[in-house]
């Protein structure tokens, strides 16, 4: 069975994540081709889901949010969408996601201090749905291994 990615695809894939405002002609330079196929590899990412956005990417931290935290929600029977609709009202919770095992959502949030993270939490725990949450605090954000920022 063929690979659905050539190398190609994967060279202007790695070319997008390093430097995602260079923009088709400069990939197509780099890599040797025409611009016509640097567009249509970038094409063929997006339409198969591979490349999801453009969307620029936020440094907490830069704007003053230099507080990262992992929030395991616990939810009550049921209440997950009802739990998710009112986490989106809570502008510090930057993800939020449905998991398997000892809790039901994986949070990651932001604050610009520990008291900014507690009144998160508070906001968290009033939710409808959620019964309880265990917070893990990062002490060293790690760095991205692959193509997103924290």
């Amino acid at each position: 069975m063929a690979s659905l990615f050539e190398p190609l695809d994967m060279a202007v894939l790695r070319l997008i994540a390093e430097e995602p405002r260079a923009g088709v002609r400069e990939y197509a330079r780099r890599l040797g081709v025409a611009r016509a196929t640097a567009q249509s590899r970038v094409d063929k990412l997006q339409r198969l889901g591979v490349l999801i956005s453009w969307r620029p990417q936020f440094d907490p931290a830069a704007m003053g949010y230099s507080g990262l935290a992992y929030v395991r929600v616990n939810l009550k029977q049921g209440k997950l969408d009802d739990a998710l609709d009112g986490l989106r009202g809570i502008p510090e919770l930057i993800e939020a996601n449905a998991v398997a095992g000892d809790s039901d959502l994986l949070c990651r949030v932001v604050a610009k201090d520990n008291a900014g993270l507690e009144e998160v939490l508070q906001q968290i725990i009033a939710v409808d749905g959620v019964e309880r949450i265990s917070t893990e605090v990062v002490q060293q954000a790690g760095g991205s291994c692959r193509g997103s920022r924290r």
